[in-house]
C-alpha cells in the first residue's frame, strides 16, 4: 500500500477515534462512525449492524452511510449457519472474526446478494465484530468497496483494531446511561473502557504522526542526497588523492595528514545528516524527558538547511540564551518545528528573491506560573489572508496543491499534548508568523 493511501486511512481511523469521545449517544457515535468512514471516499457503503435473536437470526442495520443505502432495505442478512449467513455481516457475528469477499462477481457466499450489488458497484466487502475482550455486542462493522481485493491484511488489522475501540465505546455510553438510570456501579467501568479508548487515540496520533514524518522527509529527499552526496564526493576525491601522494618516493605525509582530516570531517558530516534522519523516522515511542529548547531548533537544521538554499532562502536565527529546559519529546518537537520552516519555505518559493528571508527567534516569557519557552517561526510570504487563520489548523485544510492538510493539524496536538499553546499571527508587512510556547520544567 503507498504511503499516501495509508495516510489517508490513519486520518479516517483517527477521526473515527476522535468521534468515541464526542458522541453523546451510542446510535450517535454509529452513524457518526458510518459517516467518517465513507467521507474520503475510499469505500461506497459502511453500515453497522447488530444480530437479533429472532428465529430468523436476522443482522439489522442501525447505522448506514454513503452510495447505495437502498441496497440494505432489499437485502436479508443473517447470522445462522444457512445461505443468508454466510455474507461477511453474518460469518463476522457467528465466527468473531474478521470475514470478507474479495470479489464479489465470483465468491459464491455471496451470491443471494450479488446482483444487487454489483447494481451498486460494490466489488468486494468486509465485516468485522463488535467484539473487546470477553465483551461481545453481537455486531458487525461492514465496510464495500469499488474495488476487489480492496482489503489488505494491513486494512483488516486497521479496521478490527477500530471495531474494538468502538465496541469499549459503545459499552461507555451504556454503562453511563445506566448509571444515569440505576445508580453508580457501572461508572468505574465506564472510566475503564474510556481510557483504554485514550490509549487508542494516542496510538493513532503517534502512528499518523510517524506517517507524516516520513512523508515530510520525502519532500526533503533531493535536497537531503545532495546534502550526503557532497561530502561523500569529497571524502572519495581526498581518498584518491592521498593513495597519488602515498605512491610517490617522498609521500608529503603532512598533506596526507590534513586530507585525511579532512576525510574524517566529511565522513561525521554525512553520518550526522544519516543519524538525525534515522532518529527522525524513528516508529518507537520516546519517553518525555528534558529538553533543551536550542538544541531542538539546532537538532532539526541540518534536516531543512538544503532545501532552503535549494530555494535561495536565507535563514536568520535569534535564539535567546536563557531558555528554560521543558519537558517533552524531542523528536515529535522537532517534528512541528520542520512542519513549520517547510511550510515558510513553501509560502516564500513564488515571492521576490530579496523577500525570501525565514526567521527563526526565541524567547523567554515569564508568567504567573514560570517561565516559558517560545519559539517563532516568521517568513515574508504569501501569508494566509484574511479570515485564513480561522482554519488553518484543521484537520485536512490546506492550500498547497497535492497537500494533505494534516501538518499543522498534527503539530497543534503534538504541542497540546505538551500542555503547550500553538498559533499563528499576520506580520504587518508580507507573510506570517508561527509560535510555539512550551513550559519550562518546574
Amino acid at each position: 500500500m503507498s504511503d499516501r493511501r495509508l495516510d489517508r486511512r490513519l486520518q479516517t481511523l483517527y477521526a473515527c477515534i476522535e468521534a468515541l469521545f464526542q458522541a453523546g449517544s451510542e446510535q450517535e457515535l454509529l452513524q457518526c462512525i458510518c459517516d467518517t468512514l465513507v467521507a474520503d471516499g475510499e469505500f461506497l457503503l459502511a453500515w453497522i449492524g447488530y444480530g437479533e435473536n429472532d428465529p430468523g437470526k436476522a443482522v439489522r442495520p442501525v447505522a448506514q452511510a454513503g452510495h447505495g443505502r437502498d441496497f440494505l432495505e432489499g437485502a436479508t442478512f443473517s447470522w445462522g449457519g444457512e445461505e443468508r449467513g454466510q455474507a461477511p455481516a453474518g460469518a463476522a457475528i457467528r465466527t468473531g472474526k474478521a470475514c470478507w469477499v474479495d470479489d464479489i462477481r465470483t465468491d459464491p457466499s455471496f451470491s443471494p446478494w450479488r446482483t444487487a450489488a454489483l447494481a451498486h458497484g460494490y466489488a468486494s466487502c468486509m465485516a468485522v465484530p463488535l467484539i473487546a475482550g470477553a465483551v461481545d455486542l453481537h455486531g458487525t462493522l461492514n465496510l464495500y468497496s469499488a474495488e476487489r481485493h480492496a482489503f489488505e491484511q494491513s486494512a483488516i488489522a486497521h479496521f478490527a483494531g477500530l471495531a474494538t475501540c468502538l465496541t469499549r465505546a459503545v459499552v461507555a455510553l451504556r454503562g453511563h446511561l445506566a448509571d444515569d438510570l440505576t445508580s453508580g456501579v457501572t461508572a468505574l467501568r465506564a472510566s475503564e473502557e474510556r481510557r483504554r479508548a485514550q490509549e487508542a487515540l494516542h496510538q493513532a496520533q503517534t502512528e499518523l504522526a510517524h506517517v507524516t514524518r516520513v512523508m515530510t522527509l520525502g519532500e526533503l529527499a533531493a535536497s537531503i542526497a545532495h546534502e550526503i552526496n557532497q561530502p561523500l564526493a569529497a571524502i572519495i576525491a581526498d581518498a584518491n588523492a592521498c593513495l597519488h601522494w602515498l605512491d610517490a618516493a617522498r609521500p608529503p605525509l603532512d598533506v596526507v595528514r590534513e586530507t585525511l582530516v579532512a576525510i574524517a570531517n566529511d565522513s561525521d558530516r554525512a553520518a550526522e545528516v544519516i543519524s538525525r534522519i534515522r532518529a527522525f523516522l524513528s516508529r518507537s515511542s520516546v519517553p518525555h524527558g528534558p529538553c533543551d529548547p536550542a538544541e531542538v531548533i539546532r537538532g532539526v537544521l541540518p534536516l531543512v538547511h538544503p532545501e532552503l538554499r535549494r530555494h535561495g532562502i536565507i535563514l536568520e536565527m535569534s535564539l535567546a540564551a536563557d531558555l528554560p529546559t521543558v519537558m517533552g519529546d524531542r523528536i515529535q518537537l522537532q517534528q512541528v518545528l520542520l512542519n513549520l520552516l517547510m511550510n515558510a519555505a513553501e509560502a516564500m518559493r513564488e515571492v521576490l528573491p530579496e523577500r525570501r528571508r525565514l526567521v527563526v527567534r526565541s524567547t523567554v516569557e515569564h508568567r504567573d506560573d514560570g517561565p516559558w519557552a517560545v519559539v517563532a517561526v516568521e517568513d515574508a510570504g504569501v501569508g494566509f489572508g484574511n479570515n485564513g487563520d480561522a482554519r488553518l489548523f484543521d484537520a485536512f485544510y490546506t492550500t498547497k496543491p497535492g497537500g494533505l492538510g494534516m501538518g499543522l493539524s498534527i503539530s497543534r496536538s503534538i504541542i497540546d499534548a505538551h500542555a503547550g499553546r500553538l498559533w499563528a499571527t499576520t506580520n504587518p508587512g508580507h507573510g506570517a508568523t508561527f509560535h510555539v510556547a512550551l513550559p519550562g520544567m518546574r
